[in-house]
């Protein structure tokens, strides 16, 4: 049976990895070796939407919505779990917490959102108690997570003492803001990262001088490159332990970050692509059947990467996961077959906010829509690849054709979730003050 790694990179561009300008060596050698997706978007513009898209299969805003998941809502874990596979997860994301309900399904969920050691005596600690802890331990270390040196080191220890078959999922914080200079973890480059950052992604961006927006970037650069470095490194020690030969490995960046293109930084903007379209690598293990290395200019979805690894493993789908899949498996597609869908739906609800926002992408055509006033915009990629003049007004039967998707979203979203209620999580435990420290409000 196929191992496989799913290596999520948060808030990693399409031009990070295939642009010219970064230097990803390893990421570079996997494309080779395997199957590059060129037009792979995702269903989220930040990582609550579309890693519950990724790890479900349906649309995040089905069933409750994505900042948590409802018990019912089968994931892939589960999934794998119930196919004789064991499950693992090693993250830093609080976005995907096992407050959230993200741990279900897995043998092993390590998370290093607290400083603190949820267990025993923070088990029983009162609320203030507990988030005051975890400010002062956030102060005190050097990153907002955990840099992936030492989360590599658990999951080589991971794959080292587990029985195949295994399916082991981690999130790269690296890429994230605040955007460090690479591996130099110095209190300095923590604080002026995370001030710097703040300044550009929540208070004021458009206060950003032209030397402070080089410095993001070439920050964003060096994390990425460091990233590549760390994640070649931990193959290599994959390599040794003869754990490669029988793994799919998957790196997927769960969405974009935008630096100025639309006037923002970060990933609080309308889908446009810079936040949407993200790199995709899959290398096939030799024993499959996939014709490698390969690039598929198809447009894809992340949230059709859960079928495509279950469909790999031959994996027989719960009913319930059945019954509330969208994604569908990329194999067909390897094999010359052409998706079923033609339109690129990506959502999620603005955070603190009771509204939602939308995209729609087809190879001609973006239209997006902002419940926060009704706003609707439309881009013609051909003539604007930018997506810099609304051509609403002049493509009205356009705009209606993409209406219809909108609405359809509308009626699946009240359907699916009636009757489901989602707690709120984000203040317990200290979660809110890990939020504000990667920067969101």
């Amino acid at each position: 049976m196929t191992n496989v790694l799913f290596l999520v990179v948060d808030s990693l561009r399409y031009d990070a990895v295939f642009g010219n300008e970064f230097e990803t060596p390893n990421i570079d050698e996997l494309a080779a070796e395997g199957v590059s997706f060129s037009q792979s978007f995702s269903q989220g513009i930040s990582t609550a939407p579309s890693m519950t898209a990724m790890l479900t299969g349906r649309y995040p805003l089905d069933y409750g919505g994505h900042w948590y998941l409802e018990e019912d809502q089968p994931t892939i874990a589960e999934e794998f779990q119930r196919n004789g596979y064991t499950t693992g997860a090693i993250h830093s994301n609080p976005n995907v917490s096992r407050l959230r309900n993200f741990h279900r399904g897995f043998d092993t969920f390590e998370e290093n959102i607290l400083p603190i050691d949820p267990d025993g005596f923070v088990e029983n600690a009162p609320n203030d108690l507990i988030r005051y802890a975890n400010k002062l331990a956030r102060i005190l270390r050097r990153t907002p997570y955990m840099p992936a040196r030492n989360v590599n080191k658990h999951l080589t220890e991971w794959v080292d003492e587990t029985d195949e078959p295994w399916f082991l999922w981690t999130q790269y914080m690296d890429v994230h803001g605040p955007y460090l200079p690479g591996d130099d973890f110095s209190y300095r480059n923590k604080f002026r990262a995370e001030r710097l950052w703040r300044k550009a992604a929540v208070n004021a961006p458009e206060e950003v001088t032209d030397t402070e927006h080089q410095e993001l970037w070439t920050n964003y650069r060096k994390e990425v490159e460091y990233l590549d470095q760390e994640i070649g490194s931990f193959l290599d020690k994959l390599d040794r332990l003869g754990e490669l030969e029988d793994t799919a490995i998957i790196i997927v960046g769960d969405h974009g970050d935008e630096f100025r293109e639309h006037g923002l930084y970060g990933h609080r903007n309308l889908p446009y692509d810079e936040l949407t379209r993200v790199p995709l690598i899959i290398r096939f293990p030799d024993s499959s059947s996939v014709d490698q290395p390969a690039t598929v200019e198809t447009m894809v979805r992340t949230i059709d990467i859960l079928p495509t690894m279950l469909d790999l493993a031959d994996a027989d789908l719960s009913t319930e996961m059945d019954s509330r899949i969208n994604g569908e498996s990329l194999l067909p597609v390897l094999n010359g077959h052409e998706p079923s869908y033609d339109v690129i739906v990506t959502e999620k609800e603005a955070r603190g906010e009771d509204f939602l926002r939308f995209g729609f992408r087809t190879e001609e055509w973006k239209y997006l829509y902002d419940g926060g006033d009704s706003t609707q915009y439309l881009f013609n990629l051909s003539n604007d690849p930018g997506e810099t003049e609304n051509v609403a007004d002049r493509n009205p039967d356009t705009v209606e054709r993409f209406r219809e998707h909108l609405n359809q979203r509308f009626e699946s979203i009240e359907a699916t979730s009636e009757d489901i209620e989602i707690p709120e999580v984000d203040d317990e435990q200290g979660v809110e003050g890990q939020l504000r420290a990667l920067g969101y409000k």
